[in-house]
């Protein structure tokens, strides 16, 4: 229904630089963002768009021009420049550039662009490795180190460390490498026997915490020296399922069916439960933003709805041959854009289903092309 729109946004976005966060091109969405233009780029290639993926090279491209000398991509490039981050540097734009530039030189067999960008990667890679800090395989991220940069998760967070292990998982396919392929498969058990509570006798990172944590029909959200984050991480966990990590999905789909019937709506919240003021973590949440407070309960990521994100869910559970909850997720999101009028929007807000952010963003049409996509 909006798929020729939400092309159209991406297209709109490309520059001599890359794939910008928005098509309106203003503040710091007329930046390469290195997680959005992954993002975007990654929906080029699951639709062999080839005005996007021309983009996504040159995108690949810039962020790799601008490494810093430890191995770590930009978080985002403006007129040559490159931010690594704020108040702290984001883990996420080094993974996600070895995961969509691995992803496109295999599925478009560029052998030039392999060879190039070989140091580059394995620069990356050594320095996804010094941020393992006790040498154990989990990528530790500080607080507000990822996406979510003005949120509470922080640690061993499931969304870093699931696109850590795609990242060597992806490498040590380009490059035929055994060692790499042996990192990915160690990384894959250790999440899996970590995140998820079982019955394994495989030894825990926090055996303490383990033991004192309840099981949840998902992935937890993050494990820090104090223990778990038991929410829902919706990013994390349709990251997880894209890659086939294991859980019982008659129990996840159940919990999914859970809170449409407590929120009233499909648009499912990024991260669950929503934090209120007097809650244990409402002071992680009140100063931790650059430019204005957006985290009142049920905005942006305290609770909103992303739907760059419930696009990586439709892929992955389509993927699984579950396919009824997302299509769910893809009518109630076009029913939201024909009744509101606003298009790709960055966010919903969950209790009133207000279209809020920006506009024409990269991000929620990235996300509406994998919703469209059945498997």
């Amino acid at each position: 229904m909006f798929k020729e729109e939400a092309l159209n946004i991406i297209r709109k976005a490309i520059t001599e630089e890359g794939i910008l966060a928005s098509a309106q091109q203003r503040d710091n969405y007329a930046r390469v963002w290195a997680r959005d233009s992954m993002m975007a780029g990654f929906a080029g290639i699951l639709i062999n768009d080839e005005e996007i993926l021309a983009g996504l090279e040159k995108s690949i491209l810039t962020l790799a021009k601008h490494q810093a000398e430890n191995g770590q991509i930009p978080s985002n490039v403006f007129n040559d420049k490159a931010s690594y981050g704020t108040h702290v540097g984001r883990t996420d734009a080094t993974t996600w550039w070895i995961v969509v530039t691995c992803e496109y030189i295999i599925r478009y067999n560029k052998t030039e662009l392999k060879k190039d960008l070989e140091e580059k990667i394995s620069k990356a890679l050594s320095c996804l490795k010094t941020w393992e800090y006790n040498q154990r395989g989990f990528l530790y991220s500080p607080l507000g180190g990822n996406w979510a940069d003005e949120y509470v998760t922080s640690g061993y967070t499931l969304y870093d460390n699931v696109l850590r292990y795609w990242a060597v998982k992806n490498a040590a396919g380009l490059y035929q490498n055994e060692e790499l392929e042996n990192q990915a498969t160690n990384i894959k058990k250790l999440i899996q026997d970590n995140f998820y509570k079982t019955e394994s006798d495989s030894l825990k990172y926090h055996e303490t915490a383990y033991s004192k944590t309840e099981f949840k029909p998902y992935f937890w959200a993050s494990l820090n020296a104090n223990g778990y984050d038991v929410r829902f991480d919706l990013a994390g966990n349709a990251l997880a399922i894209l890659l086939d990590f294991e859980l019982d999905f008659k129990a996840f789909s159940e919990f999914l069916e859970e809170l449409y019937t407590e929120f009233g709506h499909w648009m499912l919240p990024v991260f669950y439960p929503v934090i209120y003021p007097g809650d244990y973590d409402w002071k992680l949440l009140e100063n931790n933003y650059s430019y204005s407070f957006k985290n009142e309960p049920h905005h942006f990521h305290n609770g909103g709805s992303w739907p760059i994100f419930l696009g990586w869910l439709c892929l992955a559970l389509n993927r699984k041959g579950l396919a009824e909850i997302p299509g769910k997720i893809l009518s109630q999101y076009e029913q939201l854009m024909q009744e509101k009028g606003f298009h790709f929007r960055e966010y919903y807000s969950t209790d009133k289903l207000l279209p809020l952010g920006t506009e024409q963003l990269c991000f929620s049409a990235s996300g509406y092309l994998m919703m469209t996509l059945e498997k």
